[in-house]
């Protein structure tokens, strides 16, 4: 009984490993990224990826040796840790759905960090890098041997009870056998004794199960990959080897102290009698001559796994042996009693066993708790979500973003009239901004600039007026008026505040930049406020076009939002709002029924200051909330003004009093020139000081 109970015990590690590494989404996601970091999977990933470049681009073929390079760098980064994770998902999903038959793990955006390694070394390489380029690492299914393993993955999934079920027979197999063994020292011993066995066979599975792993690809490369998963996904085993072990020694240890004294040189003579005289005469030396000479060949084989092996063997008895004198030290405290009253002797013979078994068990309990499965994850592992590791338990609607105001409009950009911030999108995006508020327009390419395609705008003209001002406006006609030449290419989308002839940016190509950061960089979050002048489906069209639309939040829009850590684990990490909240693409949410905000016209810091937190757009109801900060001297903003009302104190000031009157912090801090004053310092002492925590509108 004591040994089917350590078996059982034994196949509720193994099931408990399985159902904890393969069958929960999260952690076999986890572990498939965190192969990555082993140098035979990144080899084989790599591999694979380049060939998936050169399928699509043939005449890259040169120059493969210089993209499976950059490749390799790329696979070790964390944005592609985080596209294997999401990719896991997809595929773990698919496998559990009705009707499951394959497992496809697909990378998608590995053009973009691809291109993103080879930049420095290589522009031009980089260049002809296809960006919608996707890597499949694994798919299986189409075998018969493909088809059992799956079957048999589907089955187990459904057994999820079976590990707690063979817990629970092996501790009443393993208590029923103590209790029918008429001496409780024995038992104790020989439970020791298969608990040892238990931990040195869960000691060989792990190279084992390597080796077999190893043999199943075709190619030298697969083959070093399946061994690195294999190491990836049974790391629980060294533990359980350590468990199992340790609680062995400990109560092998405890038995034989009860049972007679260790001479540990006595100890090691038996054992060098046993072995070189075997009992069983000559059938027993014919299994010593084996076991031998198979030691022998494998330690030629793997010296170096021997002698570590060795060393294990050994200090397991040193351990013993130390356990050994523990417990001796132990009984020695309570010495035995000679007195010929029986009852007296027998009390102090309880007292010793008590003690040793009560060491021993604590001893056990230690083992076991220090060793014990980590529970499974909800989400996979995110370091820092926007930044800081305090955000990411956060709901979206509980952390304030750094916005920019008209965040297109940047005085990198040549020819722009009337910049409102030093630095366009992407740098935006590098300096911490995540909050972008951007207008959309029609635009005609003509003569090097963009001429509005007024008869397509869908919004009223005086609007578009009021934006850039009578000066904006004139400046803007007289452009307008000199660009009588030829088109240059067809009417599209641009971001531009007002007027495109006063500077515009096409649309997907902004879209194109933000979804490339968005790649490299995988654990941050944006929402996105889009005063849009253009059609729902060409809006839509040009985030498909970019690729942004594979990150957009396609969830609820309201309470309870997600949190930043499940944005960014499913992959849906930028919330895309519209100001006209016309209807027709789920993911297009009307800003101003999502969020709430304060006036923003505001002329000078003092009028900002005075009267800056009363209700406008989205009234009082949003979840959302947007703090408008910026001066308004359409049409042209002044750095000045910026230097005050973004200054530190002004900014949590503000946030503070918003918070009073409105009764919740903001969510979006929206600034015009964001690198003058300390905006990012205001927004990470208002995450870090306040939190969530509302307080009660006055």
């Amino acid at each position: 009984m004591i040994t089917l109970g350590v078996l059982a015990l034994c196949l509720a590690a193994l099931l408990s490993t399985a159902r904890r590494g393969v069958l929960f989404a999260d952690n076999f996601a986890d572990n498939l990224a965190a192969s990555l970091k082993d140098p035979r999977v990144a080899a084989f990933v790599a591999d694979r990826v380049t060939d998936a470049v050169l399928k699509e681009e043939p005449d890259l073929t040169a120059f493969r040796p210089l993209i499976l390079g950059a490749t390799r760098d790329a696979v070790s980064s964390p944005a592609f840790q985080a596209l294997t994770r999401g990719a896991a998902r997809t595929a773990h999903a698919s496998l559990f759905s009705e009707g499951g038959r394959t497992v496809i793990v697909s990378i998608p955006d590995v053009g973009v960090l691809m291109r993103s390694a080879l930049l420095k070394a290589n522009p031009a390489l980089a260049a002809k890098i296809p960006e919608r380029a996707k890597g499949v690492l694994a798919s299986v299914g189409q075998r018969r041997a493909d088809q059992f393993i799956i079957r048999l993955w589907q089955i187990a999934s459904r057994s999820l009870w079976l590990a707690g079920a063979l817990l629970a027979l092996s501790l009443v197999l393993i208590l029923g056998g103590v209790a029918f063994v008429p001496d409780r020292r024995v038992a104790l011993v020989r439970l020791g004794l298969d608990l040892l066995v238990a931990g040195f066979v869960f000691m060989l599975l792990s190279p084992a199960g390597r080796a077999i792993a190893g043999l199943i690809p075709q190619n030298a490369l697969a083959r070093q990959a399946a061994a690195g998963l294999w190491d990836a996904f049974t790391g629980p085993l060294r533990m359980w080897t350590l468990v199992f072990g340790g609680c062995g020694l400990v109560l092998a240890a405890a038995g034989h102290s009860l049972i007679a004294r260790l001479d540990p040189l006595q100890a090691l003579k038996s054992l060098a009698d046993l072995l070189t005289n075997p009992p069983g005469g000559a059938r027993g030396q014919l299994v010593k001559s084996f076991l031998l000479l198979l030691s022998g060949a494998l330690t030629m084989i793997w010296p170096a796994k021997a002698v570590s092996f060795a060393i294990v063997l050994f200090g397991a008895f040193m351990a013993f042996a130390g356990l050994r004198e523990i417990f001796d030290l132990l009984l020695r405290a309570v010495p035995q009693d000679s007195s010929s009253m029986k009852g007296v002797a027998a009390s102090s013979a309880a007292l010793r066993v008590t003690l040793v078994l009560s060491l021993a068990l604590a001893l056990v309990g230690g083992i076991a708790w220090f060793g014990r499965p980590a529970a499974p994850v909800a989400s996979g592992a995110t370091d820092a979500c926007n930044g800081s590791a305090d955000l990411c338990g956060r709901r979206l609607d509980e952390v304030v973003f750094p916005s920019t105001h008209n965040a297109m409009s940047s005085a990198d950009i040549p020819d722009w009239l009337f910049p409102q911030h030093e630095a366009g999108i992407p740098s935006q995006l590098q300096d911490g901004v995540r909050g972008l508020l951007f207008d959309v327009h029609y635009g005609i390419p003509v003569e090097g600039r963009v001429k509005t395609d007024l008869d397509r705008e869908l919004g009223s003209r005086d609007k578009l007026d009021e934006a850039v001002g009578k000066e904006g406006l004139d400046a803007a006609m007289r452009i307008r008026d000199r660009l009588a030449g030829k088109e240059e290419g067809p009417p599209g989308a641009y971001l531009c505040h007002g007027f495109c002839e006063l500077g515009a940016t096409p649309l997907v190509t902004a879209l194109r930049g933000i979804y490339q950061y968005l790649v490299e960089n995988p654990n941050e979050v944006l929402v996105m406020v889009i005063e849009d002048y253009v059609a729902t489906s060409d809006l839509a069209a040009a985030f498909t076009e970019s690729g942004l639309e594979g990150l957009v939040y396609k969830g609820p829009a309201g309470p309870p939002w997600p949190t930043l850590r499940e944005m960014i684990d499913t992959r849906e990490r930028v919330l895309v709002t519209t100001e006209s909240g016309r209807p027709g693409v789920s993911w297009l949410h009307p800003a101003f029924e999502l969020m709430q905000e304060t006036p923003y016209k505001f002329k000078t810091p003092a009028e900002l200051a005075e009267r800056s937190c009363g209700p406008n757009r989205g009234g009082t109801s949003g979840s959302l909330f947007l703090m408008n900060n910026w001066v308004d001297t359409t049409p042209a903003p002044k750095p000045s003004n910026a230097k005050i009302v973004n200054g530190y104190d002004a900014l949590l000031a503000r946030a503070e009093e918003c918070n009073a009157t409105r009764g919740k912090w903001p969510n979006l801090v929206a600034v015009d020139f964001y690198r003058t004053g300390d905006v990012m310092r205001a927004v990470r002492k208002l995450n870090e000081r306040t939190g969530t925590k509302t307080a009660r509108p006055r």
